[in-house]
């Protein structure tokens, strides 16, 4: 089956948090922020959050939207995979990382509830990178040439893939045609 919408981008996580959301959903959910923090993986409906082990180098973030369910890609070799939902009214998507930065913005096929899985790599390797950062500007030649290390350190270890496809009408459309 042909990926309808593909979207891609780096970003870089915010206290280990990447936000995937509804446009209008903007206001976190600390629950939902913690889940994360336990299974990688974790949303409210309008918003998912992702946890990653580190915050110092941009994760890469890959949405495809399908035209129906699709089975994993084993090409892509994800360390493991979390079901999601994803509830947009709006059709428009925002994933945001470094407060306030927005890292990607983009309008969906069509607005409504999306099924679909998260899967990711790279998260313990990413870490090791962040690790051997921290050690070698703990050295003072690191403190010394600080931005030479932090340039050293910024290599995209860690992958997102969202792959998403409708399932059926917003619960926020249904509420409005009532």
């Amino acid at each position: 089956m042909p990926v309808l919408f593909e979207f891609r981008t780096e970003a870089r996580p915010d206290n280990g948090t990447i936000e995937v959301y509804d446009s209008d959903a903007t206001v976190p959910n600390s629950d939902a922020l913690v889940a994360s923090m336990e299974n990688v993986v974790a949303g409210t409906g309008t918003q998912i959050y992702l946890y990653s082990l580190q915050g110092t180098a941009p994760a890469e973030i890959l949405v495809h939207v399908w035209d129906g369910p699709v089975p994993a890609d084993p090409a892509w070799a994800a360390e493991d995979e979390r079901a999601v939902v994803l509830d947009t009214p709006t059709g428009s998507v925002v994933i945001r990382a470094f407060t306030p930065h927005i890292a990607g913005c983009f309008d969906l096929p069509r607005p409504g509830l999306y099924e679909g899985r998260v899967s990711w790599k790279g998260r313990e390797a990413a870490e090791a990178q962040q690790n051997s950062l921290l050690a070698q500007l703990g050295t003072p030649e690191g403190q010394f040439d600080s931005e030479e290390v932090f340039a050293a350190h910024r290599q995209v270890l860690e992958s997102y893939r969202i792959d998403l496809w409708w399932a059926a009408e917003s619960e926020d459309e249904e509420e409005d045609e009532d």
